[in-house]
């Protein structure tokens, strides 16, 4: 009996201390529930004056508190060379910066490059304050929208037509100066009309003439207005671009080339056809090819020096360092060589005051006029043993030709 007593005085005790516990351990969620249906509750028959309590104290705030954006980029992203949050964002060859945006135009061929894109066209201009049209008009804006921007630094930068399904342009040394579109970090505000961003850097390649890639000898430009599909970013980061012509599906990656300022494509097709890659004024060097597969390297075909307000720098004095510097920058490098070596163009070494035979001119010694003309008209003449159309024309400074020229006499 005594047992029998004891074992209900236990089961008491247990389910007592089991009450108690679990009494304490729901007690918080209780209360938070209970809360809740307070504020909801609440809500419902108040909610009137929450909202003007809400926005007296907002616009108080930001009488009191104005909230300015950051002036300078974070010290982390910009030590990393990554993406700044600055009106001029970088990527680097490590993590490149892919961004969809509209691009300046930069000269190229609305009637050939740019067949798909519509013009405009002009439009009569108008007064608020009178309610009016003016007589004056508005011209069509200079840009292509659509795009996506590529940049890896100061190694290289790149713009992707999705309309065309092609390479607009590349530079070097910048990207794109983006206050037109997102804003000034001052006035907040993005421009009225003509909001395109401005690209600033070393422009070495332009497309020129009808969609280069032929598929089974046949141009896309001959098959219809390409399809953009979409990109993929692979392990690299770097985008592979996927679309259709015709009945075609074509993948295209674009990577810097081997040298300076070369470009790198690598052309796949699924139906495994034919593919050729050709492009006036621009050399092409194949590196494979077979059935549905090219890659190629491309070579500059362009030299136009563009520069942002802020970074626009004039020299006033040429000097045989800026020249130096220019021989680097401008790409001078990837094909004149300073030991002697032959490359794709004629070494420097030695070649102020040397003759210089040419495939259909008289020879003449190299002289100042020479090497002037050879940097900004380089079609004019040709050395023998040379092909013609390998070099880009220049459109500098007149001090920057003259510190190139400055440069080239002293390597001996």
């Amino acid at each position: 009996m005594r047992e029998l007593k004891d074992s209900r005085l236990k089961r008491h005790i247990l389910a007592e201390t089991f009450f108690r516990d679990s009494f304490y351990l729901w007690q918080p969620y209780l209360s938070y529930f209970m809360t809740i249906l307070r504020l909801i509750i609440m809500i419902k028959f108040h909610y009137r004056q929450l909202f003007f309590t809400a926005l007296a104290l907002h616009m108080y705030s930001s009488v009191i508190h104005p909230v300015h954006a950051q002036e300078k980029p974070s010290t982390v992203y910009a030590e990393k060379g990554y993406l700044t949050f600055d009106r001029k964002p970088l990527g680097s060859l490590d993590k490149p910066l892919v961004l969809r945006t509209f691009v300046p135009t930069s000269g190229v061929s609305h009637k050939d490059v740019l067949p798909n894109h519509s013009q405009g066209s002009t439009s009569p201009k108008y007064s608020a304050g009178s309610g009016k049209e003016s007589t004056k008009e508005y011209e069509p804006i200079d840009g292509v929208p659509a795009t996506i921007a590529v940049n890896l630094g100061k190694t290289l930068s790149y713009v992707w037509d999705t309309t065309e399904c092609r390479l607009l342009y590349a530079w070097a040394d910048g990207f794109l100066d983006m206050k037109n579109y997102w804003g000034d970090r001052k006035g907040g505000r993005r421009k009225g009309f003509g909001y395109v961003p401005r690209l600033y850097g070393f422009v070495f390649y332009k497309a020129q003439g009808i969609h280069p890639l032929q598929i089974n000898g046949k141009s896309i430009a001959d098959l219809g207005a390409p399809k953009y599909l979409g990109y993929s970013l692979g392990k690299d980061r770097l985008p592979t671009y996927d679309f259709k012509a015709g009945r075609h599906s074509v993948s295209l990656k674009i990577a810097p080339g081997p040298y300076t300022q070369t470009l790198r494509f690598d052309f796949t097709s699924t139906a495994k056809e034919t593919l050729h890659f050709t492009s006036p004024n621009t050399q092409v060097e194949e590196i494979k090819k077979s059935p549905g597969r090219l890659s190629i390297v491309i070579r500059p075909n362009a030299g136009e020096r563009i520069s942002s307000e802020e970074q626009k720098v004039v020299i006033k004095k040429p000097t045989q360092e800026i020249g130096e510097k220019l021989y680097t920058t401008l790409g001078c490098i990837a094909c004149h060589s300073l030991d002697g070596g032959k490359n794709h163009g004629p070494t420097l070494q030695g070649v102020y005051g040397a003759k210089r035979e040419f495939l259909s001119a008289k020879s003449l010694t190299v002289d100042e006029a020479y090497l002037r003309e050879s940097i900004e008209k380089p079609m004019a003449k040709t050395a023998k043993g040379y092909l013609t159309g390998m070099m880009p024309p220049y459109q500098l400074q007149e001090a920057e030709y003259e510190s190139l020229i400055l440069f080239i006499k002293s390597v001996r």
